[in-house]
């Protein structure tokens, strides 16, 4: 497309009238024609533009949103008058998107210099978005050459009124296509209108025949329907009475089996444009015989289940598209179960009755709902399972560890912490020192205290010799008040040192910040656990359950039974700690405290048990929870039991 010259203002515009006048007739042709195909509608729309703005390149494209939500411009229209080459032609384009990608992030239309290679005019693009329903669906650019970019913008505004025309002819194809789904329903209504008219099955399957022959045009229209594992032909169109021996009739019931077979629509064209991807043979067949007429079998379906197939024959010289095809299956999907009530009505009581037996016995014992066969089966299993079955009922109970042996290690007299040799977590073997009380001022009392029965014995002597007996039983009671004053001070000396009264792990008392201050006689000063004889180092655990008071006496029974049968443990149970949820232990129950103590709002039980190969990790203070064996019973009680207990007390019962 060469350049327009523009002498002068009047004269540019009749030579532009004269120049758009034939392709402005090809494009109101393209909008008054809806079947256009719209990159014939483009071409013309371009090239007006192209014409009207003196363009020397013009180029169209769509766009179309990727499958990662990303819009792409596919190219539908390239204008360019030389005789480029092809990757001439694919950078220009490539130029082109660059441009127009610009415009459409901006969301307008746009007069872009672009330069002027030979270094003439300026050359600019004029791009102008074309819409739909306002939503962008594409875009024209056309080059052209101008002295300014004022002049540029004034040819913008005629490429924008051009572009106009694609809205109206969107507008256009979107009517045409409302229309074309409108008459589509309005014959499916007609159908259904002629067979719910219609007395009985076989008018009505003549009805919808002939209704389908007279609204597509077709040569003949024939409807089989199942009848054990065959089918048979039940009405054609235009046709009372025909003989179902006749090869035609014999014919259409096999292209019918093959459709039915497949389960899905069978079409043979001759012309080769709208066969099916299936079987088509009898089709085939059929078609040759009729004179090389286009068949297309439907099935009739009533829910997942064929009863039916719908054949429409049309001649070779009549044209059939995808509206007709599409209006075929609708009308079967529609009808069928309506044809279905039909020919279950028209049938005898006696006929009816037996169907419905058969019916039932398929499917109490036919593969049909064998999902609701199972389910069934598998809840009558599952209620003689709970009836039956008796697995070993357990009270739950909290469970925390503590040691067996507790001794606490207290100040035997007022004193000051001289010496501390353990602290927390240490083992202590048994007599071993954990601390020591100073002791300075007990010895020197202890020293003034035997100075003082020495000297008191001495003078008991000198007195016994003097043949003074009062003097001498006075020096001897000083003498023994001194020797228990010296005794008592030597127990004192004795205690301060505080050692372990057995082989343990010391729990508490960690007084090393404490050496050298005063502590007062009595106060517990160290805890400290007995260890298990497997290993010193640590303590041995028990654990301490506490039973709510609805589960108590069941455990309380429980132990009877279990004495009264000779067994040497009372009851078992196991328990895992909270840290160590997948571990669990066997116990044993030593003694149940017959005293509740409230906790939480609830009465608890205290009972203690013996961990059975305690764990390394178990140290006292760990929680957790323990299930205790009481006796089998009946699933059915154990997930009732609760329930009825609450019944019977609220109704005392």
């Amino acid at each position: 497309m060469s350049r327009v010259a523009e002498p002068s203002p009047q004269g540019q515009q009749q030579q532009q009238q004269q120049q758009q006048q034939a392709p402005r007739s090809r494009l109101v042709q393209r909008l008054l024609d809806a079947s256009a195909s719209l990159p014939s509608f483009l071409n013309d729309l371009v090239t007006t533009q192209a014409v009207v703005v003196a363009g020397t390149e013009a180029a169209a494209f769509l766009l179309e949103r990727a499958e990662n939500n990303e819009v792409r411009l596919r190219p539908v229209v390239h204008i360019r008058p030389d005789d480029s080459d092809a990757q001439t032609r694919a950078a220009a384009l490539q130029a082109f998107q660059s441009i127009v990608t610009q415009c459409l992030q901006q969301g307008k239309d746009g007069a872009i210099d672009v330069g002027s290679p030979d270094g003439g005019e300026p050359q600019f693009c004029l791009v102008t978005l074309l819409r739909n329903e306002s939503q962008v669906v594409g875009v024209s650019a056309v080059v052209t050459r101008a002295r300014d970019a004022e002049r540029a913008r004034q040819r913008l505004t005629s490429m924008q009124l051009v572009a106009g025309y694609f809205e109206l002819y969107s507008l256009r194809r979107t009517v045409e296509e409302a229309r074309t789904i409108a008459d589509q329903h309005q014959q499916i209504l007609q159908y259904a209108g002629a067979v719910a008219m219609a007395e009985g099955f076989h008018a009505a399957a003549l009805a919808l025949c002939n209704e389908l022959a007279t609204r597509l045009s077709a040569t003949r229209v024939a409807l089989g329907w199942v009848k054990g594992v065959k089918i048979k032909v039940k009405a054609l169109s235009h046709t009372e009475k025909f003989d179902k021996k006749q090869e035609l009739i014999v014919q259409l019931e096999k292209a019918m089996e093959e459709c039915l077979d497949q389960e899905e629509p069978v079409a043979y064209d001759p012309a080769g444009k709208r066969n099916t991807a299936n079987v088509n043979r009898m089709a085939r067949e059929l078609s040759r015989s009729q004179g090389g007429n286009m068949v297309l079998s439907v099935p009739l379906r009533r829910r997942d289940r064929i009863v039916g197939v719908l054949t429409v024959e049309w001649s070779p010289e009549q044209q059939v598209d995808d509206r007709d095809e599409a209006g075929v299956a609708v009308a079967a999907d529609l009808l069928a179960p309506q044809l279905s009530d039909r020919y279950d009505n028209d049938r005898y009581i006696i006929t009816k009755v037996g169907h419905s037996i058969r019916n039932l016995a398929k499917l109490a014992i036919g593969p049909k709902y064998t999902g609701t066969k199972l389910l069934i089966a598998f809840g009558l299993a599952l209620a003689v399972f709970v009836v039956s079955y008796r697995p070993m009922y357990h009270a739950r109970a909290a469970v925390v560890l503590q040691a067996q042996e507790i001794r606490t290690i207290c100040a035997p007299f007022d004193g000051i912490l001289e010496e501390v040799n353990y602290r927390p977590g240490q083992a202590v073997t048994q007599g071993a020192v954990i601390a020591r009380l100073r002791t300075t001022d007990l010895e020197v009392k202890l020293a003034a205290a035997l100075a003082q029965a020495q000297s008191k014995a001495v003078a008991a002597d000198k007195a016994r010799q003097e043949g003074k007996p009062a003097e001498q039983r006075i020096a001897e009671a000083e003498r023994d008040e001194a020797l228990r004053q010296a005794d008592l001070l030597k127990y004192y000396i004795e205690q301060a040192s505080l050692r372990a009264p057995v082989t343990g792990v010391l729990m508490k008392g960690d007084l090393f910040d404490r050496r050298g201050m005063p502590v007062r006689q009595g106060e517990p000063l160290f805890e400290m656990g007995r260890s298990d004889p497997a290993n010193p180092t640590r303590l041995a655990v028990e654990a301490e359950l506490q039973i709510a008071d609805r589960d108590v006496q069941e455990v309380a029974l429980a132990m009877q039974r279990r004495r009264a049968g000779g067994d040497g443990e009372l009851i078992d149970g196991h328990l895992a700690a909270t840290s160590y949820p997948g571990e669990d232990y066997k116990f044993t129950i030593s003694r149940l405290v017959p005293m509740s103590e409230a906790k939480d709002g609830d009465n608890i039980f205290k009972a203690y048990a013996v961990v059975h190969d305690p764990a390394p990790w178990m140290q006292p203070g760990l929680t957790g929870e323990a299930r205790i064996d009481i006796e089998r019973r009946s699933l059915l009680w154990v997930w009732t039991h609760r329930l009825v207990d609450w019944i019977r007390l609220k109704l005392w019962i």
